[in-house]
């Protein structure tokens, strides 16, 4: 334990060996994956009353940057929670709360973990950061470490958004654009991680880049009176926010802040359900090739071995894994935009999509309060766009269209 945080050690998933704090991204033993552990003791002796300040940083007791002087920050965190009740009336639900991160700085969940990698890219005396991207995550970091004073290269999926690859090509200080999808590039981008050219800021390993995303099971907490909804529907790409909210809740509950975790969806892009395939068929995750998905974010057929750490945590915590068509994932973004007036990308609604066709299945229990993490805005993204059709008008016919759309 540090100054300035609870941060105790490193330790693998996989078989338990423990290491110092410090830039490493797997298990020297087993090359399991590895997480950060915190002084719960501490935390049960101390409670929320060790929380202080605003945004993302308020938890900086359980985030792992040691330093003050080097917590990156643009006001990412302190979302709001949204009470939906007339979407919960439309599906049947006794109570739908809505965990918008379209909000964040650069609209987008992802600016959490960018506020702990590029803080930690600091603290361990990198120049530059890079992440493989289909938007989100490119421009997040290339934001942030604009914000630092850091170089960024940025991979940048060919088939991102417009509006994305704008945010990308202003902030980044080097963008390139890949062809293919994720899968095709990541493993070899993960070659030259090794060789330490930039700090690793993707989301397939690195511990101190998924850290900042546990502060949505805090922010949700403490937003419910540290009574957290009975179920939570969480985006899988790879599974980065599914693992960080699950191990937020696991904290919470094991330093006596909350009395239980809520049961945790993992939800995923019918394109991209390699995730939800095992988890249906009891085995393990097969890769997939994926093709397009209007869920730019959920584009991952083979989530690696963090997939592996969201199925373990699916099956030993009685969790759910589900998926919604590209069709289903647009309804859904018309359906929230129209229902409780908020505007979210694709990506961002799946965890909707997803908990229409769970409910329909009888999967969950609809007098359950319900949380979904709605996980961007809708406003970097082109799926959907209406048609450009205009109509002039005059005094009569003005006056006509008013009283044929609002009935009088």
């Amino acid at each position: 334990m540090t100054a300035g945080t609870l941060v105790r050690d490193l330790a693998c998933i996989d078989c338990g060996a423990t290491y110092p704090t410090g830039y490493r991204l797997e298990c020297e033993k087993c090359r399991g994956l590895l997480e950060l552990r915190y002084d719960l003791g501490e935390m049960r002796r101390r409670g929320p009353a060790l929380l202080s300040g605003t945004g993302l940083w308020r938890y900086a007791a359980v985030l792992p940057v040691e330093d003050p002087a080097h917590r990156v920050s643009l006001g990412e965190g302190g979302t709001p929670l949204l009470s939906c009740p007339r979407l919960a009336a439309r599906l049947g639900v006794r109570r739908l709360l809505v965990k918008y991160e379209g909000s964040n700085p650069t609209g987008t969940v992802k600016d959490r973990t960018s506020a702990t990698a590029v803080s930690a890219a600091l603290q361990f005396g990198f120049g530059a950061t890079s992440v493989v991207s289909s938007g989100n995550a490119g421009s997040s970091i290339a934001a942030y470490s604009a914000r630092a004073g850091l170089r960024s290269l940025i991979f940048a999926y060919e088939r991102a958004s417009a509006p994305k690859l704008l945010h990308m090509a202003s902030t980044a200080s080097d963008l390139v654009l890949y062809r293919g999808v994720y899968d095709d590039l990541i493993g070899l981008w993960d070659r030259l991680v090794e060789e330490r050219w930039f700090f690793d800021c993707g989301a397939s390993r690195n511990p101190y880049k998924h850290e900042g995303k546990k502060t949505l099971a805090y922010e949700i907490a403490e937003q419910t009176g540290w009574r957290p909804p009975d179920v939570l529907v969480a985006p899988a790409a790879v599974g980065e926010t599914f693992i960080a909210a699950a191990r937020g809740f696991r904290e919470m509950r094991e330093a006596g802040w909350i009395e239980r975790a809520p049961v945790m969806v993992a939800a995923q892009a019918a394109r991209a359900n390699a995730i939800t395939r095992a988890f249906r068929d009891g085995g393990p995750i097969a890769p997939l090739k994926i093709g397009y998905t209007v869920a730019e974010g959920l584009a991952a057929g083979d989530p690696g071995r963090k997939g592996d750490w969201v199925l373990r945590l699916l099956r030993e915590q009685g969790g759910v894994a589900g998926d919604a068509e590209d069709e289903e994932i647009l309804e859904a973004q018309r359906l929230l935009a129209r229902t409780e007036g908020i505007w979210a990308g694709p990506t961002g609604v799946a965890t909707l999509a997803v908990l229409v066709r769970l409910l329909a299945d009888r999967r969950l229990d609809p007098a359950q309060t319900i949380c979904l993490v709605v996980s961007e805005t809708g406003l970097k993204t082109e799926a959907g766009a209406p048609s450009r059709e205009a109509t002039a008008f005059d005094e009569d016919s003005l006056r006509r269209l008013v009283r044929e759309r609002l009935g009088r």
